[in-house]
């Protein structure tokens, strides 16, 4: 009967160790605050770290805004545009059947009753008074 006993609790101590090893860990970590940010700059850059391999889709208000598969370094980086207003952030992180979704709100405000635009050239002037 006790060789029993030891044998049920060494293999109970061998699940609940594997059980343990096996836990599910983050593809995505974001280090950019993408959480109910208020900005006055319309550009914006979200940065983290994931697992290599990892299948990432940045989404801006509904739109896919881009996609990249996360390299060796586990680093990643994208810079968006805001649009005046309420912007709404979907990070879509997926490995081997396994999915992850980060979401953030970020509003753009106007400064002084004066919207800050940056301009880098002709074409990007002419954008922005056409629009």
């Amino acid at each position: 009967m006790k060789k029993v006993m030891v044998m049920f609790m060494t293999v109970i101590m061998i699940m609940s160790f594997m059980t343990c090893g096996f836990a599910a860990t983050d593809l995505i970590t974001v280090k950019s605050n993408i959480d109910n940010v208020t900005t006055e700059n319309k550009y914006f850059v979200i940065s983290g770290e994931g697992q290599p391999d990892t299948y990432v889709k940045l989404i801006l208000n509904d739109q896919l805004n881009d996609k990249w598969v996360i390299g060796d370094t586990g680093l990643f980086a994208r810079l968006i545009r805001l649009v005046l207003g309420d912007n709404y952030i979907t990070l879509k992180a997926t490995k081997n059947g396994e999915e992850q979704i980060v979401k953030g709100h970020i509003k753009l405000e106007y400064k002084d009753g004066v919207l800050q635009i940056t301009v880098n050239t002709l074409k990007d002037l002419l954008d922005i008074l056409f629009k």
